[in-house]
């Protein structure tokens, strides 16, 4: 697979234009004007100084050429706001704008007891009284009325964020046709009901530091342009390994190939060297290098043998995931999580494997009710490991039935399933989601039934 074949369609292979975008960057981080000393906890909120520093890390990376691009009076921060000028900053934004328009707020985000509404911080908002935040729905408003505006991405790092996920960012589908409006996109830090995390001696907040090293840094397996579904799932991947709170994601329309960034790594080259002394040394590091690689060949294969010789004395003989197929649009799909199931099912790898089924809420082969661990534990100890982690491998080479619900592949006798997670046809992304044995313990399960 190159890396042209991820950006195979049109949406998703440009950036939104930084002469007609613009970008919004509030932060809020102090919220008592008398300090510690005269916090009252039952009211006030706790400062958080790693906001400050994030949002502004963020808006230098948007001006970045190498990454976005703005011109820096189309990018702008909003630090320490009123609930006024936090809302006149959006809905000036949304006047100039006619490609995208990206809004990110970091703070405190409250749930007050008679409302079930997300509020956003502000630095006169405290804990008892609703009417010192802002709303998230006054946010939102403005974006629905920004009907010139073509792309609206959303980006909030604060505790329940994921509640902004209830409601849309485009007004109905008549609208939306005469606005002609390509697409919506909300990214936050936390589920709806849990908190977002700003560890304490870190630079930057969990989720807001994640999303500044994937801009910083890039990522060599991610296209040339980082899609608003490309930040998600590598964002998601990097706070899993650290056990940190997980992000959520809704996209409408075509969201998912919302793009404001490029991706770093995909344009390194390797460095030049002179004509004399250093290209010696080049040469000489390389010997090395090619001596380390094949040793650790050698450690692959003793390690793969030690692997596949199991019990039932077979082999794995992998060909290559089906993981490009057509969306039944025109479009074309390349989900990388079916890669990484292969691949892990190929080398017997089981840890990709449990954190793609811990993001999907894994179900099948009899294990409907245990935990992603459960299962791997259960996998490892089959006496026909090999031949059953074959048949996966083997099954994600089968072109996929592409639906409303998910991804299925399927040869009578296994099936397996990706589901899609949140957002809406065909922008939401995918899921693993089952396993299933047909001819086995699965055979009652509804994934097993013939279409």
């Amino acid at each position: 697979m190159t890396r042209r074949s991820h950006t195979a369609d049109a949406t998703a292979g440009r950036l939104s234009g930084p002469s007609a975008s613009r970008a919004v960057l509030i932060e809020a981080h102090a919220f008592t004007r008398g300090g510690a000393a005269a916090r009252d906890r039952q009211r006030h909120l706790d400062d958080r100084p790693s906001v400050a520093a994030g949002c502004r890390r963020l808006a230098e990376l948007f001006r970045d050429p190498e990454v976005w691009g703005l011109p820096e009076d189309h990018c702008a921060i909003v630090s320490q706001p009123t609930r006024d000028s936090m809302l006149e900053a959006v809905h000036r934004a949304a006047a100039e704008a006619t490609d995208t328009l990206v809004v990110y707020y970091a703070g405190h985000g409250l749930l007050y007891p008679l409302s079930g509404d997300l509020h956003l911080a502000v630095p006169e908002t405290t804990k008892d009284k609703s009417f010192t935040a802002v709303k998230y729905d006054d946010l939102r408003e403005i974006l629905l009325s920004a009907t010139r505006v073509r792309r609206k991405v959303v980006i909030l790092d604060c505790c329940f964020s994921g509640t902004a996920l209830r409601g849309p960012l485009s007004a109905d589908a008549d609208a939306i046709r005469l606005a002609d409006v390509e697409g919506t996109s909300v990214l936050a830090a936390s589920h709806a009901t849990r908190q977002a995390l700003a560890p304490r001696g870190e630079r930057y907040p969990a989720f807001t530091g994640e999303l500044i090293a994937l801009l910083e840094e890039g990522d060599p397996d991610a296209p040339e342009l980082l899609t608003m579904a490309d930040l998600y799932d590598r964002v998601d991947r990097a706070l899993m390994r650290k056990n940190r709170p997980r992000p959520q994601q809704l996209n409408r329309d075509r969201g998912a190939h919302i793009s404001i960034a490029r991706n770093r790594a995909s344009r390194q080259e390797p460095p030049e060297t002179d004509e004399t002394g250093s290209a010696a040394e080049t040469r000489r590091l390389g010997g090395r290098r090619r001596t380390l690689a094949a040793a650790t060949l050698v450690l692959a294969a003793i390690a793969g043998l030690t692997f596949w010789l199991l019990p039932d004395g077979k082999g794995l003989d992998c060909g290559k995931a089906h993981s490009t197929f057509d969306m039944g649009d025109g479009t074309q799909r390349h989900e990388v999580s079916i890669d990484e199931v292969h691949d892990a099912a190929c080398e017997g790898d089981f840890r990709p494997m449990e954190v793609a089924m811990d993001r999907g809420g894994f179900d099948g082969t009899g294990l409907s009710a245990a935990t992603p661990d459960k299962v791997i534990a259960s996998w490892k100890k089959r006496t026909d490991r090999a031949s059953f982690l074959h048949g996966l491998a083997t099954l994600l080479e089968r072109e996929p039935e592409v639906g409303q619900g998910g991804l299925t592949f399927s040869n009578g006798k296994q099936v397996a399933t990706w589901a899609r997670g949140a957002g809406t046809v065909p922008d939401s992304t995918y899921r693993w989601t089952g396993y299933f044995l047909c001819d086995g313990p699965d055979s009652g399960h509804p994934a097993c039934d013939p279409p």
